[in-house]
């Protein structure tokens, strides 16, 4: 069976069954062997090239993403397809940087930073994670992680979700949270029903001095509702993905003093590589062999 992998996972170790090609879509010329592929993994982060190239393979069966959000191959998906995420290869970087993100307002590292010299006169009394009450929306095995992470400090989790299930509560009765919480966390999938799911209405419960973090994908938040709520300096984000990406040099994200920016490098960390390999082996394999695979996406994510 042949499998395109990107370059930087070729180092993979898998079985004599599996034929491995390098192929990073966005970069590199169609191969010859476009016809035969059956298991193609998609180059992380890369542009809607890597995806277009699905519809020149006739004979593709498996796509293995290394993301965990599924939005960005969903309208290349075509009849036969079985689609795999990477569900906890980003659980411990993305969550990582959820605290860092967190730390970094609360404790004004990045008002001090900005000053430089003058970076003395931010020093105050801050806030603390200890016993304060985060609400992660988003409870799957990345929000999860999270919710471990923030406990360890002390802070007291609830986890929302669409549906409210596994211990979660849904976001449809969770406006008393919202109101009460000193942070909120975006974690949630992107999906029809998702899109926008934080508009101005989410924006104006938000108590004076709350925090909201997104570390999902920018089309889950209305922009601009945000940034005109932001305005006002009654709340502060921390905010790692966009719409659009890049973010424009000219938006006024990049300004506002209560705003921390990051490029989309939530999941970005040297681990990802090893978890990303280890699935990997494990789950081309299985493709390979007629096993079910691991993290197959059926109907909306």
């Amino acid at each position: 069976m042949l499998a395109y992998l990107p370059k930087n996972f070729a180092s993979a170790n898998l079985p004599s069954n599996i034929t491995v090609e390098i192929f990073d879509g966005d970069v590199d010329p169609v191969p010859d062997s476009i016809d035969e592929v059956e298991i193609y993994v998609p180059t992380y982060m890369g542009s809607g090239s890597v995806y277009e190239v699905i519809a020149k393979m006739p004979k593709l069966r498996f796509i293995q993403l290394l993301t965990a959000g599924v939005d960005k191959v969903t309208p290349y998906l075509k009849e036969g397809l079985t689609l795999c995420n990477a569900r906890g290869v980003h659980d411990l970087g993305t969550a990582e940087h959820t605290v860092g993100l967190i730390l970094a307002s609360m404790r004004g590292i990045v008002e001090t930073a900005r000053l430089g010299n003058d970076g003395w006169e931010t020093r105050r009394i801050r806030p603390t994670l200890f016993n304060s009450a985060v609400t992660i929306v988003g409870a799957g095995s990345i929000g999860r992680e999270i919710a471990r992470l923030l406990e360890a400090f002390g802070a007291k989790t609830s986890l929302v979700s669409r549906s409210g299930r596994d211990g979660s509560i849904a976001f449809s009765q969770a406006s008393d949270l919202f109101r009460t919480s000193d942070v909120v966390v975006a974690v949630i999938p992107l999906t029809n029903e998702t899109n926008s799911l934080f508009d101005a209405s989410f924006f104006g419960k938000l108590k004076d001095g709350a925090l909201f973090v997104n570390v999902a994908r920018g089309e889950v938040v209305d922009q601009d509702a945000m940034i005109t709520a932001l305005r006002s300096q009654r709340f502060n984000a921390a905010l790692d993905v966009f719409t659009p990406e890049p973010l424009p040099k000219d938006n006024e994200l990049w300004t506002l003093k209560n705003v921390i920016v990051t490029p989309h490098v939530g999941g970005a960390t040297r681990s990802f590589f090893h978890k990303g390999i280890a699935l990997l082996e494990e789950n081309l394999p299985r493709m390979a062999n007629g096993l079910e695979p691991l993290n197959v996406i059926r109907g909306e994510y």
